[in-house]
């Protein structure tokens, strides 16, 4: 037979339950915190790599057909380099000073990046016959008067565009940017030697097509046109205009001139603060990484790729090669949250 206390819990006893429970719910409550600690961690985490991964591969699709950016851009990395020198002929020992190239893109410093590449949507390489762009006047009569020569641009639109002839009709579009170039590759010659250490390059020429300007190419803004070595390899005169590229194309092994002519896009990295974050909260100030294309006379409104950012890093290993690497850093928190 059971004995049962009549009189209910005594103090002690009441005290020790008090205290059990006490125990028990705070034990509860912490690790109802901690695992909501770890999934806002683990929430952050997934969001900034999904973030991340996006951009990165955003640039990687931006990269392809970067050639278009070696020796014909200027791009000063943290060293005061041009990022896109490129030596394809030369050994690394004939060079001095640093061979790598690294870019920082960051708020206190360099705050955009700057990338030309071939837009093969719009159509393949054209070998380009620098003839078609000219009306040749009547037969002088004199084999030692040269017949006159008319620039055109109405001609050098419809040899472009026309498909039939081997033209390119994606070629000539509004807002496309022209780039004419050789695949001869010049330095300077002063003294009558040639200075290997600066890097080899075809003369260039980047034109807009404007359909509301009609067959003339148009200049481009004085941001983007400033990335663009606009001068002849071996003399430094300034190329201004097509008709002025054409005239003055170096020739091929003592042959015929070959231009080749292609659809190019600029593209803009660059970073602001993000606002939409508290400064206090992170070791540096957080940064929206943005991206934008060159296009019309200005640049499109941008693409978000990624907040919370503390940097962006671009980097060459050697200017004997053309590979870039690049690599997001994201804002790191104050409270260990990422």
């Amino acid at each position: 037979m059971m004995i049962r206390n009549q009189k209910g819990l005594s103090l002690a006893e009441l005290l020790v339950g008090i205290g059990l429970s006490a125990v028990v719910i705070s034990v509860v409550v912490a690790v109802q915190v901690q695992i909501t600690k770890e999934q806002t961690k683990l929430t952050r985490q997934l969001d900034d790599s999904i973030d991340q991964n996006l951009a990165e591969r955003i640039t990687f699709k931006n990269l392809n057909g970067v050639e278009a950016s070696y020796n014909n851009i200027v791009v000063k990395d943290d060293n005061g380099n041009n990022f896109y020198d490129y030596y394809p002929d030369i050994t690394e020992n004939v060079l001095t000073g640093k061979t790598d190239r690294d870019f920082t893109l960051i708020y206190s410093g360099k705050r955009a990046f700057y990338v030309v590449t071939q837009d093969m949507g719009a159509g393949p390489l054209l070998t380009y016959d620098p003839v078609w762009a000219y009306i040749i006047g009547t037969d002088p009569g004199d084999p030692n008067k040269p017949a006159s020569l008319t620039f055109s641009p109405a001609n050098n639109r419809k040899w472009i565009s026309n498909e039939a002839n081997g033209g390119r009709p994606g070629f000539w579009r509004d807002g496309n940017l022209l780039m004419y170039d050789t695949p001869s590759r010049i330095r300077p010659a002063p003294g009558g030697v040639i200075d290997m250490k600066i890097p080899p390059r075809s003369p260039i020429y980047v034109g807009s097509v404007s359909t509301a300007a009609g067959d003339s190419l148009q200049g481009l803004n004085n941001e983007a046109a400033s990335l663009f070595k606009n001068t002849q390899p071996y003399n430094g005169k300034v190329i201004d205009s097509l008709d002025t590229f054409l005239r003055t194309l170096p020739s091929v092994g003592g042959g015929q001139t070959i231009v080749r002519t292609r659809v190019i896009k600029i593209a803009k990295y660059y970073v602001e603060i993000d606002d939409k974050k508290k400064a206090s909260e992170y070791r540096t100030t957080p940064l929206n990484l943005y991206v934008t294309e060159y296009r019309n006379g200005g640049w499109e409104k941008p693409t978000l790729l990624a907040d919370g950012v503390e940097k962006m890093i671009f980097r060459r290993d050697s200017v004997l090669k053309r590979m870039i690497y690049f690599k997001i850093f994201k804002a790191e928190r104050l409270d260990g949250q990422n």
